[in-house]
This record gives structure tokens, C-alpha cells and sequence, in this order.
């Protein structure tokens, strides 16, 4: 494979950023029409196409094909080579490992995918994702550049400073777990993420919400978490997004974390399979959707209500900063409306009457893809290839 020629360089300006995003996004593109799409000077344009030009990232060549020619006056076309590098998007979910190989136009290549057991600990699924990155990576067509980042999504608070986990009621085991930790399982350099804003990220990039400025994605899995887009942006932090521990019951079951009546332990995958199944039948994820979608009725109230109590968490974040989409992912977002309908019932109940427009709620455009597309996205963000900004 060959290698990469690093845009990140000392130069990571915002301006950088928008002239290279709107190359790869829409080239062969003209100068005039750049400039058109990036609100930049005709001199700015000129500038950073030439730098950009000079590294080898973009190309500028005469073209007087259609593509240019729809956009502006016939003449020289820029263009982005997805062969210049890869990256690669990780996503370390309650029980699977999934990974997607993606050029920097942010189409998927290769992808791996591995089931493990339950709460598998930082040993075990480091050493299965290092197994599904060297398979990956070794199935990229030879003219493939190299893998330059890596993202990586995981179920538990982020301190973004120290860039560690700081505790996974999902994944106990991998509290503490560092960037430089996976840096060296991949080889590459690697951030992460928590994984709720980044099935987030993955949605406003290339899903659902590529179409708004702000949203708020729900994601209905093994843990109740949202991710939270303001102004195109996502917004992180240590424990955003954790409404999975809002508190719904005084006195309820202990959750993982440690604290009473936390709406995981009402909602979550694992207390909903409990919760259906009896002395006679252990139900998997699997079969609770297929009794959902079939309208067992039992199942379907038991996921119904727990709906709601989604629902009617996501609703204190929409008071908070009022998203124009709400987005479900995640394992039940599959049972569509049986999930869908109670959870924006309980979603609007919670607004404030005649002074809060509605969001629209939607599921999410990417289904189980939704993170690890994330991961991808901040990959791509790290070096160099994606607007912070998404």
C-alpha cells in the first residue's frame, strides 16, 4: 500500500478543512464553484488549492467533462484521490466487535465483525480487534493507501484529557483503558469516543441527521445513552449523554453504576431480556425483537413501556436545547413503531405545551452501522480529512 500524505501537517486551520471537505465531497469541482460552496475569497481558494495541491492531497487537472462543467466555466477541475489513505472505525459494543475499513471519501472497503461473550474484558477484545484489523487491513486492494487513524467507540465516559475511559457499567473491565492502549493494539494513531455520541456523529455525518444542525440521537441498546449535535457539532464532555442513569424510581434494582432505579435497569437490553424471559425460555436480542415485531403481547408491552421511560428521558434533553430531529439506533430501534410511537408519546408529553416546537422522530438511516460509522467520522476528523465540525 502506498503511503500517506499527512493533511493534517502543521497547517489544520478551519479554512484548510472546508476547502479540502468540499473537494472530496463534490469534486472534480472548479475553483469558482469552490468558492461558491464555501462562502471563501476567489484568492483563499487559490491558496489553499495550490498548498493542497503541492502535498499531493488534491488534483487540479484540465477537464472539460461534465462534471466540472456543470459547476462553473470549462477549465480546471480539483479532486481528491480516495487512495490517498484509509482509516478505520471500531466499535466495541455489550457482546460484538465491529470495524469498517473506509477510503477518504468515506466509503467502506472491508468490514469485520466478531461476537464475544457477555462484559468480555479489555484483554479479550483488544486481542479480537487486533485479529479483525489484520484481516481487514490485509484485504485492501493493493493501491490502497495506509491506514493513517483509527476511531474508536466504546460504551462508558470519555475523559477527553487524559483520553482514558473513566468507568463502563457495560463493559466494567475496561475502565481505565487508554488511547495509547489501543494506539498500540492498531498501530496507528487512535482516538476515542463514547459510543452514543458517536452512533451521534454517525448519523449527522452520513445518516439521519445530515440534513439539520442540531439533533439528539438515542441510543436504545445493551445501555441507554445520547449524543447530543448543537450547531453541526458534537457536543462531548466527561458523562455526557448518559441519560441511561436519569433516575426513574427511588427504589429500584441497583444498576451497574452503583445507584438505585436508573432507567438502564428498566430499559437497557439486559433488563428488558430478563424481564420476558421465564423459568421455561431464556429469550435472546434476537427473538425479543421477533416477539415484538410479531405482537406477542406480553413482550410488546413490556418493550412498550420501556419506550416510554426512553422517551420521556430524551424529553429533558429536548427541554434543554430544543434538537430540530430526534434519532433512535440502537438494537431496539429495529422494532419500529412499536418502539417508535410510544417513545414520541412520552417524548412530546414531556415538553412544555404551546412554548417548544415538536422535534421530528425518526430511526436512524444506518441500523447496527450507526457507531461504528461514528468511529469513522472521528477518524476522519483526527487526521485531517472531515471538518470538526462534521
Amino acid at each position: 500500500m502506498r503511503t500517506f500524505v499527512d493533511v493534517a501537517g502543521e497547517d489544520t486551520s478551519s479554512t484548510r478543512h472546508r476547502v479540502l471537505a468540499a473537494v472530496r465531497d463534490h469534486g472534480p469541482i472548479s475553483r469558482a464553484e469552490l468558492a461558491r460552496r464555501t462562502g471563501l475569497a476567489a484568492s483563499t481558494i487559490t491558496a489553499a488549492a495550490q498548498s493542497l495541491a503541492a502535498e499531493g492531497v488534491v488534483h487540479e487537472r484540465e477537464d472539460a467533462g461534465e462534471a466540472v462543467s456543470r459547476t462553473g466555466p470549462r477549465g480546471r477541475g480539483l479532486s481528491v484521490d480516495p487512495t490517498l489513505a484509509s482509516v478505520v472505525g471500531v466499535d466495541f459494543g455489550f457482546r460484538t466487535v465491529r470495524l469498517a475499513v473506509c477510503d477518504v471519501h468515506a466509503r467502506v472497503l472491508v468490514t469485520r465483525e466478531s461476537r464475544l461473550t457477555e462484559r468480555y474484558s479489555n484483554e479479550e477484545g483488544l486481542s479480537v480487534a487486533a485479529e479483525l484489523y489484520r484481516s481487514a487491513v490485509s484485504a485492501l486492494p493493493a493501491e490502497q493507501g495506509a491506514v493513517v487513524t483509527v476511531g474508536v467507540a466504546l460504551p462508558g465516559p470519555i475523559d477527553a484529557v487524559r483520553r482514558r475511559v473513566i468507568g463502563s457499567s457495560v463493559l466494567p473491565g475496561w475502565s481505565g483503558t487508554t488511547a495509547e492502549e489501543l494506539t498500540e493494539t492498531f498501530g496507528v494513531e487512535t482516538v476515542i469516543e463514547n459510543d452514543a455520541n458517536l452512533a451521534a456523529l454517525g448519523e449527522h455525518v452520513f445518516g439521519a441527521g445530515r440534513d439539520v444542525a442540531d439533533s439528539l440521537t438515542v441510543k436504545f441498546h445493551s445501555g441507554i445513552g445520547a449524543g447530543l449535535i448543537v450547531r453541526d457539532r458534537l457536543v462531548g464532555g466527561a458523562g455526557s449523554g448518559e441519560i441511561g442513569h436519569f433516575a426513574v424510581a427511588v427504589e429500584g434494582k441497583v444498576c451497574r453504576c452503583g445507584k438505585r432505579g436508573c432507567l438502564d435497569t428498566f430499559a437497557a437490553i439486559p433488563a428488558l431480556l430478563e424481564a420476558v424471559s421465564t423459568d421455561a425460555e431464556a429469550l435472546d436480542v434476537r427473538s425479543l425483537l421477533d416477539r415484538t415485531v410479531a405482537g406477542d403481547p406480553r413482550v410488546s408491552r413490556i418493550v412498550s413501556d420501556a419506550a416510554e421511560l426512553v422517551g420521556d428521558a430524551a424529553s429533558r434533553a429536548c427541554l434543554l436545547f430544543a434538537p430540530q430531529r430526534v434519532i433512535v439506533v440502537g438494537a431496539m430501534a429495529e422494532a419500529g413503531d412499536v418502539v417508535l410511537e410510544p417513545f414520541a408519546r412520552a417524548l412530546r408529553r414531556g415538553l412544555i405545551p404551546d412554548t417548544q416546537s415538536s422535534p421530528e422522530i425518526v430511526r436512524g438511516a444506518l441500523a447496527e452501522r450507526s457507531t461504528v460509522m461514528g468511529a469513522v467520522a472521528l477518524a476522519l476528523t483526527a487526521s485531517g480529512w472531515l471538518p470538526a465540525g462534521g
